[in-house]
């Protein structure tokens, strides 16, 4: 097995097969720190993963919303920059409650923001998650060259991977509008 901070580790790229839930790693491996999405997906690939698909993309928006379809649920790991926290740090919330702006793949100035992007695929009646978690890593800079995550966000690595699982061993029942049902 590969370290989270080696040179090289984000290369192992994973694509999705059909399932019930998918786990995409977003972020682009040679830009630093923008590549942790990628690490936790390799780190899950050696975990227990509870039969969820895992893949690496380095896309946002309507490109991102395609990849969802036909999963009932999905958990997005992506770098997250914020000022106002430290790097390293690691939340897992639902998408409705994270400001994209902050997320360096669910936003973007070329596309659609990945709730426009949802909204728009749902209104086309694609087959789209009815829940849909970001587990986000807080990086500094998401723009230097270079495949070796900083010490930080290497230590970050197995704590977001660890939200994941949690998330994945969460059950919740919801209706086809993708509002929560009490069972």
């Amino acid at each position: 097995m590969t370290s989270a901070a080696e040179p090289g580790a984000s290369y192992t790229l994973r694509i999705a097969e059909p399932g019930d839930t998918l786990v995409v790693g977003l972020g682009n491996p040679i830009l630093g720190d923008d590549g942790v999405g990628w690490r936790v997906i390799n780190e899950l690939d050696e975990l227990e993963h509870a039969d969820a698909s895992l893949q690496q993309a380095c896309v946002g928006g309507v490109s991102l919303m395609e990849l969802l379809a036909g999963y009932r649920r999905a958990i997005i790991v992506d770098a997250i920059i914020d000022l106002e926290d430290e790097p390293g740090n690691v939340w897992c919330k639902p998408l409705s409650a994270v400001e994209t702006r902050v997320a360096s793949h669910l936003d973007s100035t070329h596309d659609a923001p990945l709730p426009a992007a949802i909204e728009a695929g749902r209104a086309m009646g694609a087959d789209l998650p009815t829940e849909i978690k970001v587990v986000g890593v807080v990086i500094e800079r998401g723009d230097v060259f270079g495949e070796e995550l900083s010490d930080a966000v290497a230590a970050a690595v197995p704590v977001a991977a660890a939200e994941v699982v949690r998330a994945l061993q969460e059950q919740r029942v919801v209706s086809p509008q993708g509002e929560p049902v009490n069972a």
